[in-house]
């Protein structure tokens, strides 16, 4: 029997017991196949913390296999599927919810804006990658051409319009039934601001878990490709070509995507910022005209696309 095992949290505590589950079953005699919902997961044991491609490794040879939303950077030596979790809703939320399709149908063109702000980069919650961002953008020339927020940091400015919901205490928050409006697996952080995107052109982000190991992928991408927005990910190394291995396109015609096979992640990001601010030197328009066909691939990719498939290291490879 194949016993399907749900983990959400990915921390110390919860990998244990997870760990003394899977071996339950297997004591049982059952095949145990894991749901990972919490691609970062991080955790400590003798003093070391360990990622998930080595827990998914204590169970080769066994019957085990894992299922998240991550593509392995490091060797994986059991069965393994990616799965599409960027919107925990699925890739059609702005195609069947009447809110988000609400935020897509305000969205301008490039012709129609009006702006002097190239980039939107929404920190969300406090973190030492995020700090090491923050401080570095701040010291950047890019920083005058970016509509930078730092949620973890300063939780009192009003910066979302009334299109969206402000979270409470922190942007991966659920909803909840406001008005009927959201479908309750909803997050603040699922919800583009067409106010922001309208003053911006482009969207940069940073991942909430960034190891070596694997990349993760989340609403922060999904955002942008939903409303067809290019975008530069302050991440991992390979970040990009763990991407391009999902079948997305990314937009090395008009960015310098260099910066993602770069050792040093401060100098990786340094490189990321220095590729946002040459962007800023093009017109947005020509970038749009060169980018079309890109933006509307990568759009009917993550909505259409069938997602939970086997990504095996060799085909990674």
């Amino acid at each position: 029997m194949e016993i399907v095992i749900t983990e959400i949290r990915g921390d110390t505590e919860s990998v244990i017991i997870l760990r003394k589950r899977i071996e339950t079953e297997l004591d049982k005699g059952n095949t145990v196949k894991i749901q990972l919902l919490q691609p970062g997961v991080m955790y400590k044991q003798d003093g070391i913390y360990h990622t998930v491609v080595e827990f998914m490794n204590e169970w080769i040879g066994k019957p085990v296999s894992f299922m998240s939303n991550l593509v392995p950077l490091a060797e994986v030596k059991v069965p393994f599927e990616y799965s599409n979790d960027m919107f925990f809703s699925g890739p059609k939320l702005y195609q069947k919810n009447k809110k988000c399709i609400e935020l897509a149908s305000k969205l301008k063109s490039v012709e129609q804006k009006d702006t002097n702000k190239y980039w939107d980069l929404l920190l969300g919650e406090a973190s030492n990658n995020k700090d090491i961002l923050h401080n570095a953008i701040t010291n950047h020339s890019v920083l005058d051409k970016t509509f930078l927020t730092y949620f973890g940091k300063d939780t009192t400015k009003g910066y979302w319009s009334d299109d969206v919901v402000r979270p409470k205490k922190h942007t991966a928050e659920t909803l909840g039934p406001l008005a009927n409006r959201f479908n309750t697996q909803i997050r603040c952080s699922d919800l583009f601001d067409p106010a922001i995107y309208n003053s911006t052109h482009y969207t940069a982000m940073i991942e909430t878990t960034i190891h070596n190991d694997f990349a993760m992928f989340s609403e922060k991408e999904a955002k942008p490709i939903i409303a067809q927005r290019p975008f530069i990910i302050f991440g991992v190394k390979d970040q990009l070509k763990a991407f391009k291995s999902l079948g997305f396109k990314t937009f090395d015609s008009v960015i310098d995507e260099s910066y993602d096979v770069i050792d040093d992640k401060v100098q990786r990001w340094n490189k990321a910022l220095d590729s946002m601010m040459t962007l800023t030197e093009k017109d947005p328009i020509e970038v749009y005209a060169t980018l079309k066909d890109v933006l509307a691939y990568n759009k009917d990719h993550f909505e259409n696309s069938e997602w939970k498939r086997c990504l095996t290291w060799d085909s990674y490879q």
